[in-house]
Parts: structure tokens; C-alpha cells; sequence
């Protein structure tokens, strides 16, 4: 017998070890993916990692309350959405779950089988369904079916105020009032509160917009627009004494729920883009600033028709700052954070017609900046910025933190705003057009050329300031229109109405909701929300899907009966009313029976009957 040497003895147990443990390995892989074939355990991970990414999204969502216009009623509300999906291998019958759950959510029961049939371990068979449906399914306990709840932004307004409210993606505020939330959820302080005063989680906002007045500028900018093509209007109306916006529409618009659908150029808020100051309004701030640059030295002054002016630079620079036509300032509904970014256009006149020295009267301004300007000249001598958050409550607590609207400066440079603002308006009455009941129009139009990648293009830009009187809370209206322009040397005019003919039409309505608004603002009631999930259809029959794939399971679903028991008759109604199949009912109540069963194709069937039973009659039989 051979002795081995020690060391060779030693590899020998080294390879031993090394070939038990690639075998141990293979065998606990081979096990592991048995096991994982069966049960699911990478599937049952993922869904736990998934439920507290979900657990997380909505404590952070759970805090961005209700939006409410100055009335109280609802703009942006935080909806549940809920969908159902299956794990196939917890599944007992696949036949009696498709036949309860076609039934349920009027789906195809053939397409339900062949998914369940793929072998995939967790298949999606309906999202967005509604409250009762979610009910209808909890009941059933089916083995293997599961609910899942997200919570989402809505907006039932659709494009109301959509570029003042903005938007909502992955629980971010993308633009407008949504962003401000953003900040607002993050610090949890309001500005003017004392130091240390924090908000808690969750929060209601309530705006200065009032969806009365908004819903008839929304008409207005449509009804401009529909001009001639490629035309974009803007309409905004602000409170003179305080800042509040109480309407802004844009033309055109979106719907926040479906942002993703529409252009950045749509999606961009044109009130607070530079465009060129009309030489009408120019000329208004340029005498303006002589009336007030007179009484700031001291002067006497003589009625502006035969006042002689001199350009005090130093003096109309500090107009201009007081007004904020040079300040940088930001809104609460501005989209960035930051300086206001300029357009990939540039928009400059086309020729100066009357070279006359304006001063240090701006050539460029946003017309928001030139609605603030406008406003603080005429209101007397308050200095005011635009805002269009009223207040904060707080949900937990039911404290409301109202956000200081403007600053008194009768004492400071709005002492000279207070003197001058007789001969102001004198001079104003001059220059503008007087309309119903008081009302003032001032309009200009300047002919811009529109220089970008593209080349060169002429537009018409025009612009009108409103003054609207309203007892004690009076009113000023800024609309823009900007669109194609005929040549300069063209003589040919646009037929129809004029934009001061049309705006003369609405300002009386305004007046009288800006009055009866502030004298009902004590006894306004909250609307409540209704308890229901992420609407697949709204009331005018819309679909309002998280994405196209719903899209399509909607307008698949047309064909198929829905279950109505214990449904109302105008529920169920609203449920049938894109089925295109005649409607008969007997008797009174809640629905009892129906005729052709749920989940039955409607295609062929032109009658459907509804047995209706109240529910006491119901009841006495028991």
C-alpha cells in the first residue's frame, strides 16, 4: 500500500467539498424553482413590495386635499381607483369565477377564460371599476380574486381653470395650483402665520375662483377662438382691491385628467408669457407716470389735458417697481419656481408707426404683470399681487389660515397712487370707451412679427382692458387674442363682431355673480364629496380612463349586460344608456329582475326588461 502525501490528501477533500456544494447548490435551485412554479413566492414578494410602495404613495396622496372654489365647491378632489386582478394558481373553478365576474363587471366571459387559462400567476381582469361593482365583488369571496386601491387626482370640472388649477402626475404637482400644493404639503407653514405655527398632514385649499364667472369666460374664449384658425385667446378677471383672481380661461384648453394627451404649447399658461405692451397702453403708462411723478416732487397739479410733463426716469422706474411691471414676482398658479421662461418665439412690432419716447415704460411684459399694473393704478393706492389661494384648512384640526391678499401703502408710494387717482380716471375716461352700466374699455392691436426656427410670421395681437364696476369689490378684465394676421398693407378687416362687442356682452353677468358672491360668502356651504371611486364615465357619457388599455375595455364592454340588481331605476339607466337597446320597466323601487341576464352579449337585442320592487314590499314578503 502507497502512502499519499498529506497535501495530496488535502486537495482531494478540497475537490470533495467543492463538487457537494455545486451539487447542494443545483439541488436547492431545482427545489426552489419547484416551489416558486407552485406557490408563487417571487410573484407573493413582488405584491409585498408593491403594497408598501402603495402603503407609502398613499400617506403621501392622502394629503393633497380638496380644492374648492370662493362658493366651496369641489375643482380637484383625490378619488380611489380600484382594480381587480387574480392569482391563477390560487384560483378554484375557472369556469364559476369567469361566470361570476363577467356578470359583475360586464366582460367578455371568453376573453376572462383565455386569460386565466395563460398559466401567467397573476392576470388583471378589470381596472377603474366603480363602488357598487367593488361591493358586488368583495361579497363573492372568490378564491384567488383581489382588489387593488390606488387613489388618483380628479377634476370634475374637466378644462375649468385647468391652466390655473394644473395637474397631477405620480402624486407630484406638475403646474398651476397642483404645484403650489407641492409647497405647500413640504413646508407646512403658511406665509403670515407666526413662526412655529405648522400645518399638519393633510390639507383643503379654497380658492378665489368662482366657477359661476369662470364657466362664462370658459365660453368666451371658445367663442373667440372659433375666429379663424391657430387663434389663442386668454381671459382673466382679478379683484381690484385685492389681488384675487376670479376667473382665468385660455383658449385652448385640456383636460388635466387627460394631460398627457395634449402639447406642451397647450399646456403653457399664455397670461404668464412676455408678449409686446400695445402702444395705446404705453402711452396710458407713460402719462400716468407724469401725473404721479408731479405730485411726488411736490408740484401743483393742473388737470392732465394741459399739464406739460417732464420724463423723471428715476420717478417712473419707481412706479414701475411699485406696480410690478420690472419686480420679479411669482403666483401661486405660476408653472416654475422661478424666473418666468421665455417662449422659443420672440414676438417684436413690426414697425414703430409713432416714434414717440416713452420713457422707461416696458416694451415687453406678461399680461398678467400688465392686468397688476392696470389694477394698481385704478384701485387707489393698494399695492396688490395676484393670488388665487383665499385660504388653507387644515383637515385635522379645522383651522382655516387665510393668506394676506395685499399691503396697505397709503402711507408709502400708494399715498401718490391715492392723490392722483381723480385725474387718473380722467385721464383713463379719455382714452377708453364707456360701455353698460359704467363700464370702461380700453383696446389696442399691435401687428407682431413671430421669429423662430420656422422663419417669420405676421400676428395680430390684440388686447383689452375692462373696467368693471361692482359696488364695493369692482372688477378689471384683461383679454389677449393672438393670432394669424393678413399682411400690414392688406386693407382687408375681419367681418363680424368685434372683441369689444363681444366681451360688452358678458360684463354685466359678471358684475352681478361678483355681487351677489360677496354677499352670500358667510352663508356658502361645503359640498360634499360623493363616496365613489375613480369615475370610468362621467354623467355626459365621456371616458375619463387611467389609460388607453381602459379605454378599449370600455368601449369593449358596450356590449355586454350589466348586472342591476338592487340598482336604482335611474342608476340603472345611467348604466344602460350607451347599450343602444330599448328600456322597458315595470313597477316602482330598486330592481329585482332583469331581462337578459348579466353578462349576456347584447348584440342582436334590441329590449332589455327591468322587473322593479320596493324595498318594503320586499320585505313584507320575507
Amino acid at each position: 500500500m502507497v502512502k499519499q502525501s498529506r497535501l495530496r490528501v488535502q486537495k482531494e477533500k478540497k475537490r470533495r467539498r467543492a463538487l457537494l456544494s455545486v451539487l447542494f447548490i443545483i439541488v436547492i435551485t431545482t427545489v426552489c424553482w419547484q416551489v416558486n412554479k407552485k406557490i408563487g413566492i417571487t410573484t407573493y414578494l413582488k405584491e409585498k413590495i408593491l403594497v408598501v410602495k402603495k402603503s407609502l404613495s398613499e400617506q403621501s396622496v392622502s394629503s393633497r386635499g380638496t380644492v374648492y372654489d370662493r362658493n366651496l365647491k369641489q375643482i380637484a378632489v383625490t378619488l380611489e381607483r380600484v382594480s381587480v386582478y387574480a392569482r391563477t394558481k390560487e384560483v378554484d373553478s375557472i369556469p364559476d369565477t369567469v361566470e361570476v365576474l363577467g356578470a359583475l363587471l360586464s366582460i367578455d366571459k371568453e376573453r376572462l377564460q383565455k386569460k386565466l387559462e395563460t398559466g401567467s400567476l397573476r392576470v388583471w381582469i378589470d381596472e377603474d371599476i366603480s363602488q357598487e361593482q367593488e361591493v358586488a365583488v368583495k361579497k363573492k369571496h372568490l378564491p384567488g380574486v383581489y382588489l387593488q386601491h390606488e387613489q388618483v387626482r380628479f377634476y370634475p370640472n374637466d378644462t375649468y381653470a385647468a391652466h390655473i388649477i394644473g395637474y397631477v402626475d405620480d402624486n407630484i404637482g406638475l403646474a398651476g395650483i397642483e404645484f403650489f400644493f407641492d409647497r405647500l404639503l413640504a413646508n407646512r407653514e403658511v406665509d403670515g402665520e407666526p413662526t412655529g405655527s405648522h400645518l399638519n398632514q393633510s390639507q383643503d385649499l379654497v380658492l378665489t375662483v368662482d366657477l359661476k364667472i369662470q364657466r362664462i369666460l370658459e365660453d368666451l374664449v371658445a367663442d373667440i377662438g372659433g375666429w379663424q384658425r391657430d387663434t389663442k385667446v386668454a381671459a382673466y378677471v382679478m379683484e381690484g382691491a385685492t389681488g384675487e383672481i376670479v376667473g382665468g380661461a385660455q383658449y385652448p384648453g385640456f383636460n388635466p385628467n387627460k394631460f398627457t394627451q395634449y402639447s406642451p404649447q397647450v399646456l403653457e399658461n399664455n397670461f404668464l408669457q412676455p408678449t409686446v405692451v400695445p402702444d395705446k397702453f404705453r402711452r396710458l403708462f407713460r402719462d400716468v407716470a407724469g401725473i404721479y411723478s408731479i405730485l411726488e416732487a411736490g408740484s401743483i397739479l393742473y388737470p392732465w389735458s394741459i399739464q406739460p410733463f417732464e420724463t423723471n426716469l428715476g420717478r417712473q422706474l419707481r412706479l414701475w417697481e411699485w406696480l410690478g411691471m420690472t419686480e420679479q414676482w411669482f403666483t401661486d398658479f405660476s408653472t416654475y419656481d422661478r424666473a418666468v421662461k421665455s417662449r422659443e418665439i420672440v414676438y417684436k412690432p413690426f414697425i414703430h408707426s409713432q416714434r414717440q419716447s416713452y420713457g422707461l415704460v416696458p416694451e415687453y411684459a406678461t399680461p398678467l404683470k400688465i392686468l397688476t399694473a392696470m389694477t394698481g393704478i385704478f384701485n387707489g393706492g393698494t399695492k396688490i399681487r395676484p393670488h388665487v389661494v383665499a385660504a388653507v384648512s387644515d383637515q385635522e384640526t379645522g383651522k382655516e389660515y387665510h393668506l394676506p391678499a395685499s399691503q396697505d401703502e397709503s402711507r408709502g408710494y400708494g399715498r401718490v397712487i391715492k392723490a392722483g387717482a381723480k385725474e387718473v380716471g380722467q385721464l383713463l375716461r379719455s382714452q377708453a370707451s364707456e360701455g353698460s352700466s359704467g363700464t370702461l374699455f380700453l383696446e389696442d392691436e399691435n401687428v407682431l412679427v413671430a421669429q423662430s426656427a420656422k422663419g417669420e410670421q405676421f400676428l395680430s395681437s390684440k388686447m383689452l382692458i375692462v373696467l368693471i364696476p361692482a359696488d364695493t369689490s369692482p372688477l378689471i378684465m384683461l383679454v389677449v387674442v393672438e393670432g394669424q394676421a393678413e399682411h400690414p398693407a392688406s386693407k382687408k378687416r375681419p367681418t363680424g363682431q368685434s372683441l369689444k362687442e363681444r366681451v360688452g356682452q358678458i360684463v354685466d353677468r359678471i358684475s352681478v355673480l361678483q355681487q351677489v358672491a360677496k354677499s352670500v360668502s358667510d352663508v356658502v356651504e361645503i359640498e360634499i364629496q360623493d363616496e365613489d371611486n375613480y369615475p370610468v364615465k362621467k354623467q355626459d357619457g365621456t371616458v375619463v380612463p387611467g389609460n388607453l388599455e381602459s379605454q378599449e375595455k370600455v368601449k369593449k364592454a358596450v356590449g355586454i349586460m350589466p348586472d342591476l340588481k338592487g340598482l336604482s331605476l335611474r342608476r340603472s339607466f345611467q348604466l344602460l344608456q350607451n347599450k343602444n337597446v330599448k328600456i322597458r320597466f315595470q313597477g316602482t323601487g330598486r330592481v329585482v329582475s332583469q331581462k337578459p341576464l348579466p353578462g349576456t352579449p347584447l348584440k342582436g337585442l334590441s329590449e332589455c326588461i327591468l322587473i322593479l320592487e320596493n324595498v318594503e314590499d320586499i320585505e313584507l314578503k320575507k
